[in-house]
């Protein structure tokens, strides 16, 4: 990546960031402008040599230093500040420089104690004896609790968002003006030093084009840039006020922070740790039964984790990050993982909703819900981005069917691929804008159900499985009231599959759901097709006295239109075999899906509308 567009990607990703700490520093907008433009200025004077290392902190520490001199010469001016917390400012101005610093960095920051004490030089017992002190001093001063008091720390970024932002063009255009003012100012005092010490200079032969040209590209020599994903850190990682989020209404606190850095580099030798990281070794653990790993990159050169909880609440959330060793590592790791819940078969766990994404994203977005219905019920919804060498993966778990705003969610997720961004040589996203999005395309048999969209039946342990699709000369679905065939004049296409649970005493043999598609010639002959066996379901009771027929809630999405009955047939005195059933069409193309059930395994018309109305989704993936 050029140097320009590196410097301008680090900065559109990080000075909303820079400018939120450096306000709840100095409590004054226009200082925190004039502060963040001074310090991004300085990074790009510098930026060679920062952008191997880690130029975040080096940024925040310029901003910090600049608004701490300028408040020293201006002080704050209360009456501009009438509309934000001013008695949280004032509290915060009561603490000393550099005790209000660390409580910035641990709350508004994503730095752990130890990092905040790093980055401000101090030892991290200091940074324990001064952050107890100056909790005690905010929640004397304030009345409330450090909890409360962070959720203010959190609000000032409201007031903090509206402060204006300068183009990076005109960050970098003035930074040069001043690179040029010191060096005329260092060359003008450098001759008037040497005139005045009466030295002679001898003559010299004129430059030669060749050394000439070589002069004056002197300071725009191409630096070798750093590798992508070099400055990725812990640092990175959501904090727990970001990650709160999700759920403002509970208290959020972090549990653990793992750091595996210790990757072979290509020559084959070990990485050095970086100075400062807390590296611990990482289990390979699955974060949900659906992964048979914890991480999805193969070989990766670095991973991150952090663990969150709500205080006293069932409720947990995780921030993983994925360093691979190029782009492609990269998105093969995002869609391995995204494959691993798509195809997921594990018993209990089912697809709730249809996924979502963020629209207008730089780079691929997946937002999935998913419920592991055992006891106690969870809720799981999980986030997959990736961009340049980088995967990010967010995930909420809760204990019950709550869960959290898909809106509130998505924003999140791309908030923890914020820091990571600027260094993974990829496009940043900006928009947190969710929308939906189609279900991830299974990677056998597309476009039928698949056993992640499922339910459970009783108390099953064993996972759904389905026969291998094939031309149903036999209709699976058919019933005695609508007797379709899918092999009719004007079907391109179709296709048919059972679906059961093997070896599983809660699901007796005669439990089961077919499931047939067919593809038309035209969008009038599907619905026309439809139509012909509505009319069939109609007078399924008058032609069949045996037969109770009633018609269940209709089917609707995006793209795709249907109905579901239920139909019970008496085979003697106390024999009675059940169906439900639906047909659902999207396009040219017609889906029927039929269940057969008894007193011993049965589906509820809840459970069965909602696998009804996920055949109209997976129709987006039938070719």
């Amino acid at each position: 990546m050029p140097k320009v567009e590196e410097f301008d990607t680090f900065y559109d990703s990080t000075s909303r960031y820079v400018t939120h700490l450096t306000y709840a520093e100095s409590g004054d907008r226009t200082l925190t402008e004039e502060a963040v433009a001074e310090a991004y200025g300085k990074a790009w004077q510098s930026w060679g040599k920062q952008r191997t290392r880690d130029p975040l902190a080096f940024v925040r520490g310029e901003a910090f230093r600049h608004a701490r001199v300028a408040r020293g010469t201006r002080p704050w001016r209360r009456r501009n500040e009438d509309d934000s917390d001013v008695a949280l400012i004032e509290a915060l101005q009561g603490l000393g420089n550099r005790t209000r610093r660390l409580i910035i960095l641990q709350t508004l920051g994503e730095l752990d104690l130890s990092s905040a004490a790093r980055d401000l030089a101090m030892t991290d017992a200091d940074a324990v004896t001064e952050t107890q002190q100056a909790v005690t001093e905010l929640e004397q001063a304030l009345g409330q609790s450090i909890g409360q008091v962070e959720s203010r720390l959190l609000g000032l970024s409201e007031i903090s968002e509206r402060i204006p932002l300068q183009r990076p063009a005109s960050i970098r255009g003035k930074a040069r003006k001043r690179s040029r003012r010191r060096t005329l100012g260092s060359v003008a005092a450098a001759t008037a030093a040497v005139v005045a010490a009466g030295f002679a200079v001898a003559p010299t032969a004129p430059l030669s084009p060749a050394h000439a040209q070589e002069r004056n590209r002197v300071g725009e020599r191409m630096v070798e840039p750093a590798r992508p994903g070099d400055a990725v850190t812990a640092r990175s990682l959501l904090n727990a006020i970001e990650v709160g989020r999700i759920n403002p209404k509970r208290d959020w606190t972090t549990v653990t922070t793992v750091a595996d850095e210790s990757a072979v580099d290509d020559e084959g030798e070990a990485s050095a740790e970086p100075a400062g990281e807390d590296v611990r070794d990482t289990s390979d653990d699955p974060l949900t039964s659906c992964a048979p790993r914890r991480f999805a990159t193969d070989r990766p050169a670095k991973t991150y984790l952090r663990e969150f909880e709500a205080y006293g609440q069932p409720e947990q959330a995780v921030h993983v990050l994925e360093v691979a060793r190029d782009t492609q590592g990269a998105q093969q790791a995002f869609k391995r993982r995204l494959q691993w819940y798509a195809d997921c078969a594990v018993p209990r766990v089912q697809i709730t909703s249809s996924s979502a994404t963020v629209a207008g994203a730089a780079s691929p977005v997946t937002i999935l819900r998913l419920q592991e219905l055992t006891s106690p019920t969870r809720t799981l919804t999980i986030g997959l981005m990736q961009t340049g060498v980088v995967n990010t993966m967010l995930m909420h778990r809760a204990d019950g069917s709550a869960a959290p705003s898909m809106a509130a969610f998505g924003q999140t997720l791309v908030e923890g691929m914020r820091l990571a961004c600027a260094a993974s040589g990829g496009p940043c996203t900006t928009s947190t804008k969710v929308v939906g999005a189609p279900l991830p395309r299974t990677s056998s048999n597309p476009g039928f159900l698949a056993a992640v969209d499922l339910p459970p039946v009783g108390a099953q342990s064993q996972p759904w499985a389905g026969t291998e699709p094939k031309a149903p000369s036999d209709n699976p679905a058919a019933t005695m009231c609508d007797r379709a065939n899918f092999l009719t004049r004007g079907v391109v296409k179709a296709r048919g599959r059972m679906y059961v649970v093997p070896n599983d005493k809660a699901a007796p043999r005669t439990f089961g759901i077919g499931q047939s598609i067919a593809t038309f010639r035209t969008p009038a002959r599907a619905r026309a097709f439809v139509k012909s066996l509505e009319k069939r379901i109609a007078k399924c009771e008058d032609r069949n006295q045996a037969a109770t027929i009633s018609a269940g809630k209709p089917i609707r999405g995006a793209g795709y239109t249907g109905k579901t009955w239920r139909m019970s047939f008496e085979t003697g005195r106390k024999s009675v075999i059940s169906y439900r059933l639906a047909l659902v069409v999207r396009g040219a193309t017609v889906t029927e899906v039929a269940q057969s059930g008894n007193k011993r395994a049965d589906l509820s018309a809840g459970q069965f509308s909602q696998i009804a109305d996920r055949a109209g989704q997976r129709l987006a993936h039938w070719r």
